[in-house]
């Protein structure tokens, strides 16, 4: 894989151009041009091209556009895409120690209907960081580190999402009396 990306940096914008394995000889590959201004010093607004052409013959272009408001201690963003995603999250920081975040997804694209709603959160102790999220599709995770010397961190992490538990419950259930049973 071969990817190409420059980024300009204005005072008030910033502009990013990329390009994922590129054929100069087919005219294939991704290419994707995003911008994004400033309009006041809490918000800022942007666009976003994603040029698809894997074969001479074939070829899609999508536009996504984006807004981010920045608080004092959150940060709120929207983004809608042209397919019919929309997708808002917010961000804040309750302590040095506390930080918090939600995020929704709506798809209405080609007649399907779905959402998906995920919160989740990072907490610092003296030693230890835990950070966990849940959605509502049942999906929970959850990652602790242990820093136990400087440059040495334990890591535990683990994911369970209920619905397929749910759904595979017998061949689990059957799976642990084999263990227990031998």
């Amino acid at each position: 894989m071969l990817q190409v990306e420059q980024d300009y940096n204005g005072q008030d914008f910033n502009i990013n151009l990329k390009g994922v394995n590129p054929s100069p000889v087919e005219g294939t590959g991704i290419f994707i041009g995003s911008y994004l201004q400033s309009v006041t010093q809490q918000l800022a607004l942007g666009v976003e091209a994603v040029h698809q052409r894997p074969t001479p013959q074939q070829a899609e272009t999508t536009y996504s556009y984006v807004a981010k408001y920045t608080g004092r201690d959150y940060i709120a963003t929207a983004t809608y895409q042209g397919f019919g995603a929309l997708q808002a999250a917010y961000y804040l920081r309750y302590s040095d120690k506390v930080d918090f975040g939600t995020e929704i997804q709506l798809v209405t694209a080609g007649g399907r209907r779905e959402a998906v709603a995920t919160v989740g959160g990072k907490f610092e102790f003296r030693r230890s960081t835990f950070r966990g999220q849940v959605d509502t599709t049942g999906k929970v995770s959850a990652v602790l580190e242990e820093k136990i010397v400087p440059g040495f961190s334990f890591l535990v992490s683990g994911e369970m999402d209920h619905s397929k538990v749910k759904r595979n419950l017998p061949t689990l259930l059957s799976w642990l009396y084999s263990c227990i049973v031998v």
